[in-house]
Formats: C-alpha cells, sequence, structure tokens
C-alpha cells in the first residue's frame, strides 16, 4: 500500500520530468513507437474518429519515443491502481463533490476524466491528446472537477487538506 506522500511525490517526478511523457488515450507506460500508437488507434476507433489525419499525425509527432499515459494510466503509476477513471472513482471511499474538502494525495474525478490532488490547491494530470503531465491550481475551478476522493489502497494517515 503506498502513503500519500509517495503518491504525491511520485506525481511530481512525472511532472518535473514532464519533457519524457505524453499523453495518449489508452496508453499505460509504454514507449510511444509507430506500432504502439496504432495499436492504441486501431483499439479504440470512437476516440480516434474525431480527428483528423492531420491531428493524429500531429500527436504522433508529440509523442513519438516518449512514455504515454493517458489519465488513468497517469494515476495508476503514482498510486499502484491500475483501472480505468471510472473505475479508479468506483475505488475512492470519503468521496464529496467539495473539492475544497480533498487531501493531499487523492482522486479528482470529473466523468471520464481523472487527476490527482497534490495539496495546497493544486493538482496534476495528464488533460488531453498532444500534451504532458500539467500542474493547474485546482481551487480555481478551470478543471471542472465534480468530486474527489480517498483511494482505496493508499493510506492517507497525516494528510490534510491544506
Amino acid at each position: 500500500m503506498k502513503t500519500w506522500d509517495e503518491v504525491v511525490k511520485k506525481a511530481l517526478d512525472v511532472y518535473l520530468h514532464r519533457d519524457k511523457y505524453a499523453y495518449f488515450y489508452g496508453a499505460k507506460g509504454q514507449v510511444m513507437t509507430e506500432n504502439t500508437m496504432n495499436a492504441l488507434i486501431a483499439a479504440e476507433p470512437a476516440f480516434f474518429g474525431k480527428y483528423t489525419t492531420a491531428q493524429l499525425r500531429q500527436f504522433k509527432d508529440f509523442a513519438r519515443g516518449k512514455i504515454g499515459y493517458d489519465c488513468s494510466g497517469f494515476v495508476a503509476l503514482c498510486t499502484g491502481i491500475n483501472t480505468w477513471s471510472g473505475g479508479l472513482w468506483e475505488r475512492c471511499y470519503d468521496k464529496t463533490p467539495d473539492i475544497y474538502q480533498g487531501v493531499a494525495g487523492s482522486l479528482l474525478y470529473m466523468p471520464g476524466h481523472v487527476g490527482l490532488d497534490i495539496g495546497y490547491g493544486f493538482g496534476l494530470d495528464f488533460p488531453r491528446m498532444g500534451s504532458t503531465c500539467e500542474l493547474f491550481r485546482h481551487l480555481e475551478g478551470t478543471r471542472g472537477w465534480t468530486g474527489c476522493g480517498k483511494l482505496e489502497g493508499v493510506a492517507y494517515d497525516g494528510a490534510d487538506n491544506r
């Protein structure tokens, strides 16, 4: 079981080395090669079908050679809990729609997307194709989070909502 501070430290390490990482839908830590990206695209035609060929080329160019994660893959890397975004939310307890009540290391949630609260009103996530790990001030409401919760499998002793 990981502790809340281990989760935050791992998330911050990813952010500090964000030039090594790329958001790619469906990715869970693979090196983004042409074959890997094509396989991920083929596995999720409903998701990737909304992009033009030119947009897909841009995403591939950005991701090529980097380590790929989507939002739930990033949370899995930091927490050790590997499931899709809705599954992560299902594995939360002490859920609240008031993200001001979250604690460092807790899951930030909106339908179809997850991130991590790292404390002091900040969070980290992998927000979209063509991006990497991003830092944001979640208390400003710019991401649209609908709730936060403590993840089963993470020890929150000593964590607070600072």
